[in-house]
């Protein structure tokens, strides 16, 4: 091999190792409103069945509710779809409006109220827990 082409390949090679380390010291990092959504939308089964345990809303008003509420906008593909689940777990039951074919509207059975406050109660124990464990290791250091 000559010599430039050994000295092309030692330029390349440092270039990929500086490349590398940016990689591997700086995190994508999430502004405020993003972690916000991702928090949302993990957790939007939770949210959807505390919603419905007290009402009962159309899909197309559940997505206004969540975007007033946490500002954070959903697909209706995300929200039917997880409605739908629900309604076949018979959580939830779909009853027409009256005098209003075209619009369904959702709310939790009576046995789904008692799995949605059972499903709330586990949601907020394991995040006092993931809550408190991140507090306890701030206090450690």
């Amino acid at each position: 091999m000559s010599s430039s082409v050994i000295e092309r390949l030692d330029r390349e090679s440092k270039n990929i190792e500086n490349v590398k380390i940016v990689l591997e010291i700086e995190p994508p990092k999430l502004n405020s409103h993003q972690l916000k959504e991702n928090i949302i939308k993990s957790h939007l089964e939770i949210i959807v069945l505390s919603m419905l345990a007290e009402i009962s809303i159309s899909g197309y008003d559940l997505i206004k509710e969540i975007f007033a509420r946490y500002n954070v906008f959903l697909s209706q593909g995300t929200v039917y779809s997880l409605l739908y689940c629900l309604k076949d777990e018979g959580i939830i039951r779909a009853e027409f409006a009256k005098g209003d074919m075209r619009t369904k509207r959702y709310s939790a059975t009576q046995e789904g109220k008692q799995i949605i406050e059972k499903r709330i109660d586990e949601f907020i124990e394991a995040e006092e827990y993931i809550l408190n464990s991140i507090k306890n290791r701030r206090s450690i250091f």
